[in-house]
């Protein structure tokens, strides 16, 4: 196995993870709704898609879109 095999084995997340780490942020974006103005609130939505985008590759803006109503 070259070293690359075996980061991708140890960087390995399972669907288990990945809907409880969504689950809590759709919690913590819920609660920064009720208390955030909506230039704040949305401000931070396009971060979060941004990190996202960032750590999966994929345009997470665009697969979520703003007309979805309520995806992201």
């Amino acid at each position: 196995m070259s070293a690359s095999d075996q980061d991708a084995v140890e960087s390995e997340v399972t669907d288990d993870e990945i809907v409880a780490v969504a689950e809590a942020l759709s919690e913590e974006l819920a609660a920064a709704k009720e208390s955030s103005s909506e230039f704040a609130f949305t401000t931070m939505v396009m971060q979060c898609n941004d990190a996202i985008s960032d750590e999966t590759g994929i345009d997470y803006g665009s697969v979520c879109g703003a007309d979805d109503n309520g995806c992201c």
